[in-house]
């Protein structure tokens, strides 16, 4: 996986969105069954090292449509890519712009809809923090948050597991997807990750307080 982290840019249009013609997923073929001394897992046939992330979880292949400065280009595709996904995810990087979103007590700003809570005081999202600059433009313009959202400073942050698609084999070589698509997939599910190929990388948020006006929230405080 490309852990690495973007330049800054001034396209704050949503660094982590994929881009037309940007192609994401890998080819059924090259998904195969893999043998190793721990047992069955699944591979491509042609695996390189930047295939699997830091936990060894094997992540979909995309391509990706960028300028000269490394920036994304192109009409957005409205769903997120993988890797740009996963490098600020990763870093805690803002998703609009791939720049740094640490605030300056250390804590993050994160736009959630209510089906990211998971239970009282708990979030888990796919989508990293916003950085002060780009946050009023997130939360005017972000489609998945026109059914409402809630601002929410982030004391605590851990990965938790990714969104991926499961497999099964079907014979000595061949794999096919299980029914019920993409998924998420907690770290601890480790036959479960064995045939899984990751899509996008997830976060558990503790310690948040709500910013109850988030106008004022990004007026008052120093960029």
């Amino acid at each position: 996986m490309n852990d690495s982290t973007p330049e800054p840019g001034a396209n704050p249009t949503f660094y982590v969105t994929a881009r037309a013609g940007e192609v994401i997923g890998p080819d059924a073929a090259s998904l195969i069954v893999g043998r190793a001394p721990e047992g069955e897992h699944l591979t491509y046939w042609d695996e390189t090292e930047g295939d699997r992330d830091s936990k060894g979880v094997l992540w979909t292949r995309c391509s990706q449509t960028l300028s000269r400065t490394e920036r994304p280009v192109g009409q957005p595709a409205g769903c997120l890519h993988p890797d740009r996904q996963y490098g600020t995810q990763l870093h805690r990087y803002c998703g609009a712009c791939g720049c740094p979103a640490r605030l300056r007590d250390g804590r993050y700003l994160h736009l959630v809809t209510e089906d990211e809570r998971v239970e009282d005081g708990v979030v888990r999202t796919v989508h990293p923090p916003v950085c002060l600059g780009h946050a009023a433009a997130c939360a005017a313009r972000d489609p998945r948050l026109r059914n409402g959202f809630s601002a929410l400073l982030v004391g605590a942050s851990a990965l938790w597991g990714v969104v991926g698609t499961l497999y099964e084999p079907v014979g000595r070589h061949e794999v096919r997807p299980r029914p019920g698509g993409p998924r998420p997939i907690p770290y601890g599910a480790v036959d479960d990750l064995r045939w899984t190929v990751a899509a996008l990388l997830m976060r558990e948020l503790t310690d948040l307080e709500e910013v109850v006006d988030l106008d004022r929230f990004l007026r008052e405080s120093p960029v």
